[in-house]
């Protein structure tokens, strides 16, 4: 009775600690929002309930420690020419973490199944999925835009980069979106999910999101509060 009673606090305390630790801001330091007048860059974080990733322009403009300026899948590494859609239709590259049994099975959460679950938190290895997309500019649930300097988009897509292993895609694994799958680093933990993972990266570059983010929801709680601030 003992041990169900201290299964029972656990499986109901984790996800209470998650939800208060997402609502709690604490940004790590990062480079501050650019002075007034400064271009500022607006990306988004899609969340579709179970899994966030985050979406940066494909127009931008980064400027490196060597002065050359590139485009976000440049600095990262990657060949737009491995994603077979047209290039000049793609306004935003969306990246995200994940396990590679659960990422690459998955496309609704009726897809998931004991199985996958299982192997997905037995510390399953990580994949990235970098996916082209449109315009996003119509609201919709799960969408979130923030507004972001230079130096912030520059932070963000140096800290993305470091997860790919790999800058060659897997040839046989695709969601049918013009996406390809990389190999990445790490590993998936049910105290370090896709969401926590998309949270970190954000607060490394100075966005206030709570300070453990392992769910959707938590990671959600967050991005609202940065879009109501910059609202007003």
């Amino acid at each position: 009775m003992r041990r169900l009673l201290a299964v029972l606090a656990i499986v109901i305390g984790l996800p209470a600690v998650a939800l208060m630790a997402g609502a709690v801001p604490l940004p790590a330091p990062a480079p501050a929002i650019g002075a007034a007048g400064e271009r500022q860059h607006r990306i988004y974080v899609l969340s579709n309930g179970f899994h966030a990733g985050i979406a940066l322009p494909a127009d931008a403009s980064l400027a490196p420690d060597l002065g050359q300026e590139q485009t976000v899948m440049a600095a990262i590494g990657l060949d737009e020419a491995h994603h077979p859609v047209d290039p000049d239709a793609v306004r935003y590259w969306l990246f995200g973490w994940g396990s590679r049994t659960a990422y690459t099975s998955l496309r609704e959460v009726r897809d998931l199944t004991v199985g996958i679950a299982a192997r997905a938190l037995a510390f399953d290895e990580a994949v990235m999925h970098v996916q082209p997309l449109g315009d996003l500019g119509t609201p919709r649930p799960g969408l979130y835009s923030i507004d972001v300097s230079a130096d912030q988009l520059s932070a963000l897509t140096a800290s993305i980069a470091d997860w790919f292993a790999a800058r060659e895609p897997y040839a046989d694994i695709t969601q049918g979106f013009g996406d390809r799958f990389f190999a990445g680093r790490g590993r998936f933990t049910p105290w370090y999910s896709c969401n926590a993972w998309a949270g970190r990266r954000l607060r490394e570059a100075g966005i206030g999101v709570g300070h453990w983010t392992p769910l959707a929801q938590t990671l959600e709680f967050g991005l609202a509060r940065v879009a109501a601030d910059q609202a007003r």
